[in-house]
């Protein structure tokens, strides 16, 4: 069994509780994580819509500096290499979720390309030097326009889970590569406005991007637990609107309520085996490996 996640705050709980990454007490830990044949996981640096300047880039550093430490600790969880996806280890990549974490400067992009950032959320619910997200009307700003193709050029992929309409449409206009929303459903199906309409699917599809369910039952069914077959009805819409090699999974563990059948990472493989109860195995392999996989080795 394979299992590739786009999205998790583990990072931030793991700050801010003082905890391993190795060992937290989370939804994830790298230690029980360890199920899968393959395994990985994109671990997102958090920053709140409060936090913004130098206090957001050092706040980027102190969280990257919990998955440093946990490789420096432990043979068990590797750099993300999309040529090369160990067995039997966590291989993870360090994401952004918000671009606060460049305290407005524009060289900090290269920084984090250093440091191995692969995604970059541009915002959050509120706003930023980029862009505004779903809680905002602000659309993309100059910088976040100069930001997108600086970005771009450091093949640093743009996520638009969080981003407004307004955003989103903008950095149409702007972005030449595919980009993705790592952690963000259906609003056809759940109309919250942190969901995906119909024609911002079909966009990232038409780009070749991906689009990871969110488990969140918010953005589920809108209560506050929710089912397989809810989560299930969010893949049929994406695939009837042309979007089979475009679906993964972005969970969104610890960094929101998740459902009763599917609140921590040893339970995936449930998740997993009911999936194949209603899918074809290829398609299941498409939606919880292959298909992120495929976008990661092409993008990258």
């Amino acid at each position: 069994m394979r299992h590739f996640d786009l999205h998790c705050d583990t990072l931030s709980r793991c700050r801010n509780l003082k905890e391993s990454l190795l060992h937290s007490e989370g939804a994830i830990s790298v230690d029980r994580g360890l199920i899968f044949d393959q395994w990985v996981q994109a671990f997102a640096v958090f920053i709140d819509d409060d936090t913004r300047g130098v206090k957001a880039y050092r706040e980027f550093l102190a969280q990257a500096e919990v998955l440093q430490k946990a490789m420096a600790e432990s043979d068990s969880i590797v750099p993300y290499d999309k040529d090369s996806v160990r067995d039997g280890v966590c291989n993870a990549m360090l994401t952004v979720e918000n671009g606060a974490a460049l305290g407005g400067k524009l060289e900090r992009i290269e920084e984090f390309a250093q440091m191995g950032v692969k995604i970059f959320g541009l915002v959050w619910n509120g706003e930023n030097e980029l862009a505004g997200g779903v809680h905002s009307e602000q659309g993309l700003t100059d910088f976040g326009r100069k930001a997108v193709r600086e970005l771009e050029a450091r093949r640093i992929i743009i996520d638009v889970s969080h981003l407004n309409s307004l955003g989103f449409w903008d950095l149409c206009e702007v972005a030449e590569r595919p980009f993705i929303a790592t952690h963000s459903n259906c609003f056809e199906i759940c109309p919250n406005r942190r969901n995906l309409d119909d024609l911002q699917i079909q966009e990232i599809i038409r780009r070749g991007g991906l689009i990871g369910i969110n488990f969140f039952p918010v953005f589920v069914n809108g209560e506050s637990d929710t089912t397989f077959q809810e989560l299930r009805a969010h893949i049929r819409r994406i695939v009837a609107l042309g979007g089979e090699d475009n679906i993964a999974v972005g969970s969104d563990f610890d960094g929101a309520a998740m459902p009763s059948r599917l609140d921590r990472i040893e339970k995936i493989p449930d998740w997993h085996q009911n999936l194949l109860k209603h899918f074809e195995p290829e398609f299941v392999e498409k939606i919880t490996f292959r298909n992120a996989q495929n976008f990661f080795e092409k993008n990258l």
